[in-house]
């Protein structure tokens, strides 16, 4: 018998940027769930002519920190005027 996939809760993607909520169960034995968020960006391995993906797994605590890291960097580049 085949176990079927895991889907998302929510899920979101512009270009090759994507990320995605998960709820899990905990591994201590209990009937805890909790809930993180991947962030995924997709790219063109020339290495090996395939597709491949980078990801990350946070909290969903981390997720504010992560919006404020990202607004800061975008302030930087904009006020600084560093190239794209």
């Amino acid at each position: 018998m085949t176990e079927e996939r895991k889907k998302p809760l929510k899920s979101f993607a512009v270009g090759p940027l994507s990320v995605a909520m998960w709820e899990n169960q905990a591994n201590d034995g209990s009937e805890r769930t909790f809930r993180s968020v991947t962030i995924n960006k997709a790219y063109f391995d020339k290495k090996v002519n395939d597709w491949d993906r980078q990801s990350v797994s946070i909290n969903l605590t981390e997720v504010g920190c992560m919006v404020e890291l990202l607004q800061r960097m975008e302030e930087a580049v904009v006020n600084d005027g560093v190239p794209f």
